[in-house]
């Protein structure tokens, strides 16, 4: 067996982490200090810390569910309190033990051995053990539409050698299997006894193995959950952690300040400085998630190429940055982030240029007409753009629509609310032609491009699954390809060319217009102490987390 702080892989390079992620504190050590060791694995033993208190913090929209076959983010921020993963990261992206403690990889890629933790029990008391790992990964397999965070399809067959030890067999290679199957919220282990006595009522009552329990929820106000007392990796000093669903910024922002909340994520960078002189910590991480515009291309206009094309070039990002953001992102040059190993300046940026965007336009018959909006043949260019109050989405699809309505675009904004807006998005349902939107992974050193760019993604960002002209059915298939061969192969350079072809294909054809690479920005009570920040500093953990009174 492997040692338990490193990790075994036939396929070397390929697993190895891109670079660190600079996590920067704001106040407290001053502004632009380095801060490590807050993504450490639960293995960490406990700082001295005061034991009692509760600890809320606010999410910005209900679970979508408790079942990880369903959920969607932010449920993450919400579940990730109860719930334990096989395999965790550390600020490297190196995995780390958790519940499996070793794991060696045959020689072929094929089958993955995992020894499990000893004495873990789900919080209803079932034993987690091997039995368990086989159920898990096995109800994901009898959901075809399962939004899991999971790779499983590959999945042959699970064996269960004993209690404490599993062999997962593959029908073929997974390069990244370790860390998209063993270590996304995907292998969060739920209770089989609760999910097969409760079955659809199993989010009336979730159960994990992780270091808090459920208690209560009461939709569109509060999640309460309280301390596991049996906890593998030591009972946590906080009596309980509650979750406060708000969605409006405003009223985020009133909580934290008000000392009623002790984290919040900080959605609008305007609001920095105020935190700050309000006495708050203030967090923020570069990270991997890709922020860009959701083109239809099934659905007339945006299906045209040419119109496509206009849309990014009228995107005036650095001033959105600068202004809007106030640095707290990188601009996006073709998905991937700079720290990526597929990071490649070779592929085009595209950049703002409004007159580059007219004579596009104009070449395609789209002229500017009396009343400021372009037309052809008697038709008037408008695009149907979805949006929702999910933090700060619709501000952006407003600012996108005014800069749109300067080259003669016209866009009609519907909103709904996020779980809606998400089932309008994927299911392509509504004629929709655009939307602001944003995907991340959480394993960046995994990906060619960091958000759903295949055919057949369920979260692609295209719709080109549905497209029926021509030009995008090879441009589809050619992607379909690409993805299938980046599957399977374990070259390191020919995944590299693989990427930077996916790369291409997405500007040569605008399938999507990449805006930045955001930043996560947390706010925290002074007071609470020895939280973690994981996932690429997506989620506050608080495990090993106390109040100081």
């Amino acid at each position: 067996m492997i040692d338990t702080q490193r990790t075994l892989d036939p396929i070397g390079q390929l697993l190895q982490p891109s670079v660190s992620r600079r996590v920067v504190l704001r106040t407290a050590f001053g502004a632009g200090a380095a801060i490590p060791a807050l993504g450490l694995s639960r293995l960490t033993a406990a700082q001295e810390g005061t034991p009692g208190g509760t600890a809320v913090v606010v999410c910005a929209a209900n679970p979508a569910s408790w079942d990880f076959t369903k959920t969607t983010w932010p449920t993450f921020e919400a579940l990730c309190f109860m719930y334990d993963r096989l395999l965790t990261r550390n600020d490297e992206e190196e995995l780390q033990p958790a519940l499996v403690t070793a794991w060696e990889v045959s020689e072929d890629g094929l089958e993955y051995s995992l020894t499990l933790r000893e004495g873990v029990t789900f919080h209803d008391g079932t034993p987690f053990n091997a039995d368990a790992v086989k159920f898990n990964i096995e109800r994901h397999l009898a959901i075809p539409d399962s939004a899991s965070y999971a790779d499983y399809d590959a999945v042959e067959r699970i064996d269960v050698i004993d209690d404490l030890n599993v062999k997962i067999v593959l029908g073929e290679v997974r390069p990244n299997f370790a860390y998209l199957g063993l270590s996304q919220w995907g292998a969060a282990q739920v209770s089989p006894t609760a999910y097969k006595e409760l079955g659809e009522h199993y989010s009336d009552a979730p159960v994990g193995t992780g270091p808090f329990k459920f208690d209560s929820y009461v939709p569109g106000s509060l999640i309460r959950y309280v301390r596991n007392e049996n906890y593998w990796g030591g009972a946590p000093l906080l009596d309980a952690v509650e979750v406060k669903i708000i969605p409006e910024p405003s009223v985020q922002l009133v909580e934290i300040e008000a000392g009623t909340a002790d984290a919040v994520i900080v959605t609008d960078p305007q609001n920095v400085a105020r935190l700050e002189d309000a006495g708050l910590t203030v967090v923020s991480v570069v990270t991997a998630d890709t922020v860009f515009i959701s083109f239809n291309v099934s659905q007339p206009p945006t299906n045209e190429l040419a119109i496509r094309k206009a849309v990014a070039h009228a995107i005036d990002r650095d001033t959105i940055i600068e202004s809007v953001l106030l640095g707290y992102a990188e601009k996006a040059r073709a998905g991937v982030t700079t720290t990526s190993p597929f990071y490649n300046e070779d592929v085009p940026m595209v950049e703002y240029d409004p007159e580059e965007a007219g004579r596009i336009l104009d070449e395609a018959g789209w002229v500017m007409g009396a009343e400021g909006v372009r037309e052809r043949d008697g038709q008037t260019l408008t695009l149907n753009q979805i949006s929702t109050d999910f933090e700060n989405w619709g501000l952006f699809n407003q600012i996108i629509q005014e800069q749109l309505q300067a080259i003669g675009i016209t866009c009609e904004i519907s909103t709904v609310e996020w779980n809606a807006y998400l089932d309008q998005w994927r299911e392509n349902q509504g004629g929709w032609n655009l939307t602001y939107h944003q995907q991340g992974t959480q394993v960046a050193a995994t990906e060619a491009i960091e958000a759903g760019w295949t055919p057949d993604d369920y979260w692609t960002i295209t719709q080109i699954d549905d497209a029926t002209d021509p030009d995008l059915v090879a441009v589809r298939d050619r992607l379909q390809e690409i993805w299938d061969e980046w599957q399977v192969t374990l070259d390191a350079d020919r995944r590299q060319e693989l990427a930077t072809e996916a790369q291409t294909i997405y500007q040569d054809n605008q399938l999507a217009a990449w805006l930045w690479h955001r930043a996560y920005i947390h706010a925290f009570q002074p007071r609470l102490k020895d939280y973690r920040l994981t996932d690429i500093g997506r989620l506050v953990e608080l495990d090993k987390a106390w109040i100081e009174e």
